[in-house]
């Protein structure tokens, strides 16, 4: 199985791991566009996706 994490840019914490791939804006949607941690605004355009095998 695949999993995904997205993390914020600003203070590195763990928003949200993804078990089956979709889009950020639909993770980001939980939080409110916002870092639960620090507050940082999280704007789904900034984020890119890598995937690799393991």
């Amino acid at each position: 199985m695949m999993s995904a994490d997205v993390t914020c840019g600003k203070c590195g914490s763990v928003i949200y791991t993804m078990r089956m791939l979709k889009s950020v804006k639909d993770a980001l949607r939980a939080t409110n566009n916002r870092c639960p941690v620090c507050g940082a605004a999280l704007n789904p355009s900034d984020f890119s996706l890598a995937a690799t095998k393991r």
